[in-house]
């Protein structure tokens, strides 16, 4: 038993540390762009923010339409956002020394996940040089996630507890260049923290692994990074606005650590802590929208947006101790969404709105794994402004994300390359949706 506890020890830390590519990393799926942005957004699935230029949010979709609005303003925003996952159980299984080499089906609960998580957002704004030039400020949070599964569900060996924190803060400008046209851009200083969690089989339980022999992988980062974002308006008339904006990608290589623990036998030298840098990419995205006003209560919108997703080829996580770089690919492909919506001005109080947007995925069936399930969804949006006086609105705004049903079959190689070689096979098919509730409060200066 000592040589084998020998010749297994040095290998199986490798081997360890080579399961941080089975992890979640918080960034590999179009589900943690949060689009909405206030409660207008919202109620409008957020169709028509690059154009509507209706409140502060537009210092996020299109900083040119701040040249739209009228007088300061503060606005402050609460997006609640609740993500109901449901994966069920289509044959997943496992192959170990414990099995000696026989498929087994891998024992587990089904995954389900149900939270709410607030996202606030605070949009400041002030004209100067007579109107023409408008300074803002927009603290937001694009991108964000919160998921988690119990630790005994089947598909544990590929994740069960992932967040992800995203802080943008970014001061804007915004010029009329003439009656018909105006300009906007902005500097994004984007703050982000992971915490990506995922069980560790034990290869040597005879019969297979358990929940209650796992080990457990825990890796977690944060960085910083600069981007930017440019936008253009055309305002031919109060009744037509056209807008496009840009927002650019950003990369980020989170500095933390990978924490294993709980291994036992000759895996035991496995635990412990090891320094690490975790490179990924977040999207480039282009906008363009149209808001035309059929009436003096009735205004449509129509928007389509594009995601550079392919920037996201792959997760590489580096070692400070010169371990050699796990890579796990991702294989992403650009997306689109495009949507309608429209608001309709029920009297000098109230407006009403609505909205629907399809939101295509960029993952591919072959990697679709268990950290974000994601697949193309739609998104059904309604809300309500009243006007408490002149100065001051509240808004309200709900918006459903329905997920098309899709199936996940993941094969995961544990130890590779040891002579506890193993494989986990997930294969689960999700029902999935997610709810956002958004509250605003919306104040002019010298109203």
């Amino acid at each position: 038993m000592t040589t084998t506890a020998q010749s297994v020890q040095r290998p199986s830390l490798r081997a360890a540390l080579l399961l941080v590519s089975l992890l979640p990393v918080a960034a590999n799926a179009a589900g943690l762009y949060v689009p909405m942005k206030g409660a207008t957004s919202t109620g409008l699935a957020a169709v028509g923010t690059a154009s509507l230029a209706n409140d502060g949010s537009t210092l996020f979709y299109n900083p040119a339409g701040a040249t739209q609005l009228r007088g300061a303003f503060a606005d402050l925003g609460v997006d609640v956002v609740g993500a109901s996952i449901a994966i069920s159980d289509r044959g997943s299984s496992v192959s170990t020394p414990g099995t000696l080499g026989a498929t087994q089906a891998l024992s587990g609960r089904k995954g389900d996940n149900d939270g709410w998580v607030p996202v606030p957002s605070l949009f400041l704004g002030t004209p100067v040089a007579d109107g023409d030039v408008w300074l803002g400020l927009a603290v937001t949070a694009p991108y964000g996630l919160k998921l988690k599964y119990a630790k005994d569900w089947f598909g544990r060996y590929d994740s069960y507890d992932n967040k992800l924190t995203t802080v943008n803060t970014a001061p804007t400008l915004a010029y009329r260049i003439n009656d018909a046209w105006s300009v906007g851009g902005g500097i994004d200083f984007q703050y982000a923290k992971a915490t990506l969690i995922s069980a560790l089989p034990d290869p040597l339980n005879p019969g297979g692994p358990t929940a209650a022999t796992d080990g457990r992988s825990k890796l977690t980062g944060d960085d910083w990074d600069v981007g930017f974002n440019i936008g253009l308006m055309y305002h031919p008339s109060e009744q037509t606005r056209v807008g496009l904006h840009y927002r650019s990608g950003l990369d980020y290589e989170l500095a933390g650590d990978l924490k294993v623990s709980d291994l036992r036998g000759p895996l035991a030298a496995a635990n412990g802590r090891s320094k690490t840098h975790t490179r990924i990419s977040l999207p480039d995205i282009a906008s363009l929208s149209l808001t035309q006003a059929l009436t003096p209560r009735l205004t449509l919108m129509g928007e389509v947006q594009w995601f550079g997703w392919d920037a996201f080829d792959e997760i590489r996580i580096k070692f400070d101790n010169g371990s050699p770089d796990v890579v796990r690919p991702q294989g992403y492909k650009n997306t689109y969404t495009v949507g309608l919506s429209a608001q309709y001005s029920l009297s000098s109080r109230w407006t009403l709105r609505g909205g629907i947007q399809y939101d295509q995925s960029p993952a591919t069936s072959a990697l679709r794994n268990t950290s974000i399930p994601d697949s193309n969804l739609a998104w059904f949006g309604v809300g309500a402004s009243y006007n408490v006086s002149d100065s001051l609105q509240l808004d309200l705004g709900f918006v459903r994300g329905v997920f098309k049903r899709a199936k996940i079959d993941l094969t995961i190689p544990v130890y590779a390359g040891t002579p506890l070689a193993s494989a986990v096979n997930v294969r689960g098919e999700t029902g999935s949706h997610v709810d956002t509730l958004s509250f605003a409060l919306r104040y002019r200066f010298g109203s």
